[in-house]
């Protein structure tokens, strides 16, 4: 398989490879260990006692979701890999630098698009979206 990304070593590719694979590794067995949210209401003595597992069962559960997020960004490199186009900016086709791939192995925008991004982002305060959940920031503060 001809790879476009020919400016990453095989050596390169293999260490980010083992990177995804770890982290993806690593949360594959978190959520096996997780519990199941199910709450007894015996086990609820008072308001209080309910009031307070709801919030850790919230921070949960947002950790939960922020994790499976990652996780397909993960397995969205891992094909990109396979596909021979791993490390390609999404908005420019430039090279992704192996150091910025080395501290964010799922990066899909060169540093410079990535910062033209959030610039963009910033300065649009009516349409900003949350990433992890889909809406516009204004949906999700109601």
């Amino acid at each position: 398989m001809k790879r476009e990304n020919a400016y990453l070593t095989d050596k390169q590719i293999d260490i980010l490879k083992d990177k995804l694979l770890s982290e993806k590794e690593r949360i594959t067995n978190k959520q096996l260990e997780q519990e199941r949210y199910m709450l007894d209401k015996n086990e609820l003595s008072d308001p209080l006692d309910e009031a307070s597992i709801n919030v850790q069962t919230s921070h949960d559960i947002r950790f939960i979701n922020r994790e499976n997020f990652y996780l397909k960004k993960i397995n969205k490199s891992l094909d990109t890999m396979n596909r021979g186009i791993y490390g390609l900016c999404e908005e420019c086709d430039s090279e992704i630098g192996f150091e910025r791939l080395s501290a964010r192995p799922t990066a899909e925008m060169c540093i410079a698009c990535k910062e033209e991004a959030e610039m963009a982002e910033n300065n649009n305060i009516f349409d900003k979206r949350s990433k992890s959940l889909g809406k516009a920031l204004h949906e999700v503060i109601r």
